[in-house]
């Protein structure tokens, strides 16, 4: 069996066909992910509550927090990429299952594509950062979350058009399809074995101090709260005077432009004031959005869901540079104790809003509660990190 300072030449510093296979795999991730605001329209549409049908992508979250810490550990007993390719193949079951879409079927889909995802991403992370160094690891795994990101981009802006020609049933597929090829494609690179067992307290411990919470939480406002955009953003524009695949397009083009200028703008401006201050812009944003919704302004609200796109993606790659620089030497327990604070954190946001839908008959109330939460994320950052 390999190891990772074995599998690593000076040839091919980046391990392309290790990016291009667990990439494969993210998109298809990135494509289920996306497409869940489409799903939940069809759910609404025949007869399901708003907070039961947002339910399902806390279930997704859910699913991400119960697997990272056991992946973690499995990638330090088992070779890393057949944990990843595990991952994956769990992924892609559950997202054929939601192919049927009834709620049952829905919230088991979405419970194993959030197990399979949480699984995947650490693995697949893991194993491209043992296989590279320095600018290498950060451009190798860069490319990851871009692929990943690239799909749920891709399927927020095509799924409505997608399903209303197709059904539910063809993109569900193509999801799955993308999927499990890359679990196969995984499960052949070379071995890759991880470090050694850890204690189970020791992920959550870099996080016990405020500026360790806040690192998770700033997750919480990105990654989390951009799940809440997947699942309610299609639904908010149903009835809503603008083109919106348009709005939906410009929102995924924010959100995967802001994951680059969020490392154009850390080196120009430091990453903690780079973080600082698109939490202060996203908590505006989504008070401008729940106010755009309240008066019913057609134009505020295209450009404040827009706006959230580069709120979402700005802050996340310094986010994660700073966990790696600050909190722990062990990339597994930052990663996942990253992962379980923010999807912790953000677990009830989906539900939430479907419920306060329900509660006020209107958006406004459940972007408001994002808003003060994200302002309160940043009130935390300035208190601790801000520096």
């Amino acid at each position: 069996m390999a190891t990772a300072k074995q599998t690593t030449t000076g040839s091919q510093s980046i391990p392309w066909r290790a990016v291009g296979a667990v990439g494969v795999g993210l998109f298809g991730l990135g494509l289920a992910v996306g497409s869940y605001g489409t799903y939940v329209t069809v759910l609404i549409a025949g007869g399901v509550g708003p907070d039961a049908a947002g339910f399902g992508m806390s279930l997704f979250l859910l699913g991400q927090l119960l697997a990272v810490v056991p992946a973690d550990r499995l990638t330090r007993t088992m070779q890393i990429e057949r944990v990843a390719a595990i991952g994956l193949a769990g992924a892609g079951i559950g997202i054929a299952i939601g192919s049927v879409v009834t709620l049952e079927t829905t919230y088991l889909s979405r419970l194993l594509l959030g197990l399979g995802q949480g699984t995947a991403f650490v693995a697949g992370m893991k194993y491209v950062g043992l296989r590279t160094t320095g600018a290498d690891t950060a451009t190798a795994q860069g490319m990851l979350g871009a692929l990943f990101t690239l799909g749920l981009a891709v399927a927020l802006a095509a799924s409505p058009p997608a399903v209303a020609a197709f059904g539910p049933i063809a993109p569900a597929l193509a999801a799955a399809t993308s999927t499990l090829l890359g679990a196969t494609f995984t499960i052949r690179l070379v071995a890759v074995t991880g470090n050694a067992i850890t204690p189970v307290r020791s992920y959550i411990e870099p996080f016990t101090s405020a500026g360790g919470l806040a690192l998770g939480l700033g997750n919480m406002a990105t990654f989390g709260f951009l799940m809440v955009a997947a699942t309610w953003y299609t639904e908010v524009l149903a009835d809503v005077a603008v083109p919106t695949v348009a709005v939906l397009v410009g929102f995924a083009l924010a959100t995967v432009l802001g994951r680059g200028l969020g490392g154009w703008l850390s080196r120009g401006y430091g990453e903690r004031a780079t973080v600082a201050g698109s939490l202060l812009g996203l908590a505006i944003v989504l008070g401008g959005l729940a106010a755009s919704i309240a008066a019913e302004s057609a134009v505020g609200i295209a450009a404040g869901l827009v706006l959230t796109g580069f709120g979402f993606g700005v802050p996340f790659g310094p986010l994660f540079s700073l966990a790696f620089s600050e909190l722990t030497d062990d990339s597994g327990v930052t990663l996942s104790g990253m992962l379980l604070v923010g999807n912790a954190g953000a677990l009830a946001y989906p539900w939430l809003v479907g419920w306060l839908l329900t509660a006020t008959t209107g958006y406004a109330a459940g972007f408001a509660a994002m808003g003060l939460s994200v302002g309160a994320i940043w009130l935390l950052w300035i208190r601790t990190l801000g520096h």
